[in-house]
């Protein structure tokens, strides 16, 4: 079982910054399945933010690197 995160709202956001750069190492090596799981891990831990604590860069971010793994996944069949 995982360590639970703090419910800081700041740090779980750190947490989910850290994520997204690692997809683009992930990416970087051609492992999509594991950015595939950094994006999850990313995407989740941003959806249990509390309510009003969220950020829209981040948000607009965890969108660009859901488009970035989806045209490279297209482009790399």
């Amino acid at each position: 079982m995982p360590f639970p995160l703090p419910e800081c709202p700041a740090y779980r956001k750190l947490v989910v910054t850290f994520w997204l750069d690692d997809i683009d190492d992930r990416l970087a090596i051609n492992d999509l399945p594991s950015a595939e799981v950094s994006w999850k891990n990313a995407n989740t831990i941003y959806l249990s933010l509390p309510p009003g604590t969220g950020d829209p860069e981040i948000e607009d971010w965890i969108f660009r690197q859901r488009v970035k793994i989806d045209q490279t996944s297209t482009s790399n069949p």
